[in-house]
């Protein structure tokens, strides 16, 4: 965490919650509704995780 600082910590670990409750929704895991997975979450998410990473290395 001293590396990358405790924002980013934060955003990764809310990036992979996303990440996985939409893999979830999707494969209707758990009892829970098939919801496809659109082009919106989708670009959401890599922007999520593009912003990190230019935050990071610039």
């Amino acid at each position: 965490m001293p590396k990358i600082g405790t924002g980013q910590v934060v955003v990764l670990a809310l990036f992979g919650q996303l990440l996985f409750s939409a893999i979830i929704e999707h494969a209707g895991l758990f009892d829970s509704f098939s919801v496809r997975i659109d082009r919106e979450k989708i670009i959401g998410l890599i922007l999520m995780f593009i912003s990190v990473l230019g935050i990071h290395f610039l």
